[in-house]
């Protein structure tokens, strides 16, 4: 099977970067003063692992990841989400020697045994290769799962010391819904998390653990990390959103960081998505050669985070509820009219926008779920509505063969995962083909591009007429990329729903306030309570609100 590339980047500005940069404890690698040229390998797996996934789509194999190969690495890589590292050795002079980094792709299922087997073999080989080496960024996600470890990170980092020695930097800053093990702990001198979600930060996080690793290798800094595990699984969350639990936390951490000796304060959120005894809320305060304020901080971090774990359980509404919303909101704001444009004429119509955040291919889901677009068919009294995307490679070819202009009988998404929904069995009008190669315009993947494979845009009359941009492959909705070279405006909507739990915020924000949320069934549900997890030991809130935590004495 041909296989489906997307490249994922997110794309910073300069003045972006440089501001979030200000959010961080910088280390003084940013202005060392070293006459030695680094040498700096960039290596890793990046996975974020659903494994409920994993019986819809398959495990996921090597022929399912997008890599970089040696100089990729820099030309790729550049100015993105997961290049500051790159950054860093471009503007300090760095050599940035020819790495190799696997990266997620379209598949976000358990990895299988033998492509991580594979994967490492070539990872270890490239640092032998390169000895000696001063840095190593290790490229890892921070909730990657393989079949026969829940701890890719760890795994690879442990590997990774072995083969470098221990006067080698390995540093990491990692997306903060993942986890903190004691492998990652023993083999990274320096690691962190990003503090935003949606992730605007991610670059110039890795640009400080850079910095940091700098400075530990020039003999101006010993840190000391301490973390503790709280038995709080929380959903995805967005920490912009002024003061709900996630956004408090973010503005907790930094107040932390700012305190003298501290180097840095994180959390990991966890990821609810996978079945693994790793499931958990990870504080983590790193202080400068002062374990003891170390584990007194990191304690006062997660004593606050328990004692206010009511508040990380997330409204859900149902979907009936949502709808009722979107007919409110019409009526109160009306629907769009079409106006002969004039020049310098500005659309002001502003669309409500509900992200499908159930069926998230940003947090590993099919992207098949058909519930919310269901309901948008169905609604009457929603006006002009459209739909970014459904994920359907069957349909996206037999509208590709029929062609531009022809009706066609479909059985529309469903195709992955029982949970998202059934397929929709209807009559749909193929109006335009695209072959699926675009750039994002807008949000946190600014500039990246993806390359989806044939694209369409259904037209289908129910209650209301809806227009639905249907890909071959996956990926979450940024911005309105995918519906832009078939014709859609967005202004010109009155509703729009999208595949995406929180990164479509990012570009959203800027052309409407009427931002909401479907709470449907899916893999990426807000409602943790919807999936099993065996493989837990421990009790955890909400999923036992009898769970407890005790301060260690």
């Amino acid at each position: 099977m041909k296989r489906r590339k997307l490249i994922i980047l997110a794309v910073f500005v300069a003045v972006a970067t440089a501001v979030t940069l200000m959010s961080f404890n910088i280390g003084k690698g940013e202005q060392i003063k070293n006459s030695k040229k680094l040498r700096v390998s960039y290596v890793g797996f990046f996975h974020e692992t659903n494994t409920y996934l994993t019986e819809g789509m398959g495990e996921t194999t090597l022929d399912r990841m997008r890599t970089f190969r040696g100089d990729q690495i820099r030309n790729q890589l550049k100015g993105t989400a997961i290049g500051g590292a790159v950054d860093v050795c471009e503007e300090k002079g760095w050599e940035l020697l020819p790495g190799v980094l696997y990266y997620i792709d379209w598949c976000f299922s358990t990895v299988n045994d033998q492509a991580w087997k594979d994967a490492k073999k070539e990872i270890l080989d490239t640092l032998k290769s390169q000895l000696p080496i001063d840095i190593v960024y290790l490229g890892v996600h921070g909730a990657g799962m393989v079949n026969s470890t829940p701890d890719l990170e760890g795994d690879l980092a442990e590997s990774v010391r072995e083969i470098v020695g221990k006067e080698t930097m390995i540093v990491w800053s990692g997306d903060l819904h993942g986890k903190i093990t004691e492998k990652m702990k023993d083999n990274m001198n320096f690691f962190s998390a990003c503090k935003e979600y949606p992730h605007m930060d991610m670059n110039a996080s890795a640009r400080d653990a850079m910095y940091h690793g700098a400075d530990i290798l020039a003999g101006e800094s010993n840190p000391t990390p301490a973390y503790r595990k709280v038995p709080l699984m929380m959903g995805m969350s967005n920490t912009e959103e002024k003061g709900t639990f996630a956004n408090r936390l973010k503005e907790k951490c930094i107040e932390i960081e700012k305190r003298p000796g501290v180097i840095n304060c994180s959390v990991m959120h966890g990821f609810p998505y996978q079945d693994s005894d790793f499931c958990g809320v990870y504080p983590m305060v790193t202080t400068e050669n002062n374990p003891k304020l170390a584990d007194e901080l990191v304690d006062e971090l997660a004593q606050w985070i328990w004692d206010h774990r009511q508040e990380s359980v997330l409204p859900l509404e149902t979907l009936d509820k949502t709808m009722g919303t979107v007919l409110a909101t019409l009526e109160k704001d009306g629907h769009y009219v079409r106006k002969q444009p004039t020049k310098g004429d500005i659309i002001d119509h502003t669309p409500i926008v509900i992200g499908d955040a159930a069926d998230n291919p940003g947090g590993g889901a099919g992207g098949g779920g058909t519930h919310l677009l269901k309901a948008l068919m169905e609604t009457k009294g929603l006006g002009k509505v459209a739909f970014m995307s459904i994920h359907d490679p069957e349909t996206a070819k037999a509208a590709v063969a029929a062609g531009v202009g022809a009706t066609i009988d479909v059985s529309l998404g469903g195709k992955f995962e029982k949970l998202a929904g059934e397929p929709i069995k209807t009559k749909a009008y193929v109006k335009s083909i695209s072959d699926g190669n675009e750039t994002v315009r807008g949000g946190t993947a600014f500039n990246g591009p993806f390359q989806l494979g044939p694209t369409v845009r259904l037209v289908i009359e129910a209650e209301n007429t809806v227009d639905v941009i249907v890909i071959s492959g996956l990926c979450q909705t940024y911005d309105d990329t995918q519906g832009r070279p078939h014709g859609i405006i967005i202004q010109e909507y009155d509703v729009i729903g999208v595949k995406s739990g929180m990164h479509f915020r990012a570009f959203y924000k800027n052309f409407t306030d009427k931002i909401l949320i479907a709470d449907v069934p899916g893999t990426t549900s807000r409602d943790i309570a919807l999936f099993e997890h065996t493989q837990l030991t421990y009790p955890i809130y909400p999923l036992d609100e009898n769970a407890t935590f005790t301060i260690r004495d």
